[in-house]
């Protein structure tokens, strides 16, 4: 069994989602599983009608256009990009909090890149297996 990194993402910012989808992508090129739980935020972020347009970043808010502009000049993928890579390779999995999900009412199909809504139980569950535990 391969090793594996489990990622719990509570944020919706851009510059935390890159970098989980930065740390998922290169678990996935060690050759690790990687598991993502979407909590009240990353469910957030993760809905159809956010994902394309979010550019809020936690720190520096003020940035973000200068940012998203130096992602574009770098030829960068955006974070959702680099994890449908990731998840192309059939090693990531992304659930969403079901308590989180009920916040915003929303079901999976309401959901990009989601594989399926979870409790917190099950995660917890999946997170013993893990090799690595990331908060983010």
């Amino acid at each position: 069994m391969p090793d594996k990194m489990c990622l719990t993402i509570m944020s919706g910012s851009i510059d935390r989602l890159t970098g989980a989808a930065i740390l998922a992508s290169g678990a996935v090129s060690m050759d690790m599983e990687v598991e993502i739980f979407l909590q009240l935020w990353g469910v957030y972020a993760f809905k159809k009608d956010v994902m394309h347009q979010n550019m809020n970043l936690s720190e520096f808010g003020e940035l973000g256009e200068k940012v998203a502009q130096r992602i574009q000049e770098l030829k960068l993928p955006m974070w959702f990009e680099l994890l449908k890579q990731a998840k192309e390779l059939g090693k990531v999995k992304i659930y969403a909090c079901s308590l989180a999900a009920n916040i915003w009412n929303v079901k999976k199909e309401d959901l990009e890149l989601v594989d399926d809504i979870i409790g917190a139980g099950e995660w917890i569950e999946k997170m013993r297996e893990g090799k690595i535990n990331l908060f983010i």
